[in-house]
């Protein structure tokens, strides 16, 4: 892509997301069809900027439903503006509406200590919810979505127990890491020892420096090394990537910045990326990452087009 066509690609998105934003109206719509027709680039730019919109489920969907109903303009308005309403209140939930049932949760870029009663400490990662249940007998504790580091104080006669869809990881003193972001729980435990159990399958024993990987009632994955040197380094303020493909590094970064990350370019999925990200700074992420590798990231509302930079 020369960097004319790459220009008219940027022009394109920020026009249709001014079409859609529900302010238009028609001399915007005319303003657009004058600007596509000026020239097969202009309009080669329009078709892809549209073809990438209608990709977006949201935007589907409000395409179905303009199909569907013919509504005035202002009941329009009113419709998109609740959507984007909507759409803005899932973004800030670490699953949708899981941080209204929790004890705890954390909005997107956002990452909080917790003193528990019994000297337990928790770092609850972004967009995580976290809800806990101590009795004489036990401590339990239920990670509804998200990801959270626990530094265990010792009981040994009221074990510690994290549920995580389904699975339980028991542990008496020691420091481990559960995130349930995905379709698998992943464990990492950094100091001391843990038990994984996890229905229809046996448990499953982790030492220092062991990962292991579970899903709905299904047999774990073997275990495998973990990095100390990187694991929960979120919970120092830092995440730290070494030879990771782009498409795992964007969907990590996604979790610190509101809305969706989107890579334009699947050719660029599996290149290698290497570096530290400071997370005290959510919104310089992505300024990184594009002086560290060869994209360019483009900001829209509630959405970031992360495409390869044009070639001269």
């Amino acid at each position: 892509m020369s960097r004319v066509q790459s220009r008219l690609a940027d022009e394109a998105i920020e026009r249709l997301a001014q079409l859609h934003s529900g302010r238009a109206g028609a001399a915007e719509r005319l303003d657009f069809l004058r600007w596509r027709g000026q020239s097969a680039d202009h309009e080669q730019a329009a078709r892809e900027a549209e073809a990438l919109w209608g990709a977006l489920p949201e935007t589907r969907h409000a395409q179905r439903y303009r199909q569907r109903a013919r509504r005035p303009r202002r009941v329009l308005a009113m419709a998109a503006a609740a959507c984007v309403a909507a759409i803005a209140l899932t973004l800030s939930l670490p699953q949708p509406l899981a941080g209204l049932f929790a004890d705890y949760a954390t909005a997107t870029g956002e990452r909080r200590m917790l003193e528990l009663p019994d000297g337990s400490r928790v770092w609850l990662n972004s967009g995580s919810a976290l809800s806990v249940d101590f009795s004489p007998q036990q401590r339990r504790l239920r990670l509804q979505g998200g990801e959270a580091l626990f530094e265990v104080a010792k009981d040994a006669a009221r074990p510690f127990i994290v549920e995580a869809k389904g699975g339980e990881v028991r542990a008496v003193g020691t420091r481990f890491d559960v995130d349930s972001r995905g379709p698998q729980v992943r464990v990492d435990v950094s100091e001391g020892v843990v038990q994984v159990n996890n229905a229809g399958s046996a448990p499953v024993r982790l030492s220092a420096g062991e990962r292991l990987s579970y899903r709905d009632s299904a047999a774990p994955d073997p275990v495998q090394p973990l990095d100390l040197s990187s694991a929960s380094a979120w919970q120092r303020g830092k995440l730290i990537f070494n030879q990771r493909p782009l498409a795992e590094v964007l969907d990590e970064l996604e979790r610190y910045v509101p809305g969706r990350i989107v890579l334009t370019d699947g050719a660029l999925r599996q290149h290698k990326v290497s570096g530290v990200f400071d997370l005290q700074d959510p919104g310089a992420l992505l300024k990184t990452l594009e002086r560290l590798q060869p994209v360019r990231v483009t900001h829209l509302p509630w959405l970031v087009l992360i495409r390869p930079v044009p070639k001269a």
